[in-house]
């Protein structure tokens, strides 16, 4: 269960950054290329107010991502860390555990509104002269990346003590199989002790 855990924790990690990067590349692709029927919309608009349009609605997409994956990571992390107590999976695990979740409300409760208030005071600024948010935006993307890559490596390390623990049981388990010896009943049934 715990295994199981970690990678929904980590396919929810790899489907937010795919879904954030692809928002924000299909703005580029769209301006570069821009579908016949949107050509009238960037004739009226012009061509740079149409894109501020599409980054701030890629912007808005990517702060619902996150929005989300913030809550759907406390409580796949919350699960996590009852699982790992109530399994008596030991004390790193049950820390690295913790550390996750603590990390997990930091990102969720103290980065990411700050990321999304900043964000959209920056979706609709001049380029030039550029506004100091744009300094304190990039410092707060720098720290939630910072988190998820501890965070990513917190998990790695966790699936590599299972998977540790796991192939030392299993050697365990044989050789325990390998110390029963077997004793013919007169009736050719096996004894086992």
């Amino acid at each position: 269960m715990i295994s199981f855990v970690l990678g929904l924790w980590m396919a929810g990690i790899a489907a937010v950054t795919y879904v954030t990067s692809l928002s924000q590349r299909t703005v580029s692709s769209v301006m570069a290329i821009p579908p016949h029927e949107a050509n009238k919309w960037i004739d009226v608009l012009g061509a740079e107010k149409m894109r501020i349009m599409l980054v701030h609605g890629s912007a808005e997409l990517n702060r619902g991502v996150l929005a989300c994956w913030g809550n759907t990571d406390l409580i796949v992390c919350l699960f996590l860390f009852v699982a790992v107590v109530m399994n008596k999976s030991g004390k790193v695990l049950i820390i690295l555990t913790a550390v996750l979740l603590l990390l997990g409300a930091a990102s969720g409760f103290l980065l990411t509104p700050q990321i999304v208030a900043v964000g959209r005071q920056l979706d609709f600024r001049v380029v030039f002269p550029v506004p100091p948010a744009v300094a304190q935006f990039a410092a707060l993307e720098r720290m939630y990346y910072g988190l998820a890559i501890t965070r990513t490596l917190i998990v790695a390390t966790m699936v590599a003590l299972l998977l540790h623990r796991s192939g030392r049981s299993s050697r365990v388990r044989q050789s325990r199989l390998d110390e029963v010896d077997t004793v013919n009943d007169a009736d050719h049934r096996g004894i086992y002790r």
